[in-house]
């Protein structure tokens, strides 16, 4: 026990200085290891973001040509009125089913 206590009397200073440098590296290490996945959950999440613009841009080319002509004949107004509820109708369930497919997609990245 003697020679140990001598030893690290003896030694006190260079012991402290590889302690610190031993402790230096392995905070190297791991920040090595944080900064590698903060780059490839940028990259995955660079990838997501371009595929929800993606998809944004299929569903506003999809609803460009559904918008009426305002050059077109108006029918009769009891008619219209029923054609006019029809087309709500098709447009909720359309915007339900584009929310649906949305919602799969984000799971789907996210998961």
């Amino acid at each position: 026990m003697e020679k140990i206590i001598n030893f690290l009397q003896s030694y006190n200073e260079i012991l402290t200085g590889a302690v610190l440098i031993l402790m230096s590296l392995v905070l190297i290490i791991f920040l090595a290891g944080i900064l590698r996945q903060i780059k490839r959950l940028n990259r995955s999440l660079g990838s997501i973001t371009e595929n929800i613009q993606a998809y944004f841009d299929v569903i506003l080319q999809e609803e460009e040509p559904q918008q009426p002509e305002s050059s077109e004949v108006q029918p009769e107004p009891v008619q219209s009125t029923r054609k006019e509820e029809e087309n709500e109708l098709q447009a909720q369930e359309r915007i339900k089913q584009e929310e649906e497919v949305f919602n799969a997609v984000l799971q789907e990245y996210f998961s």
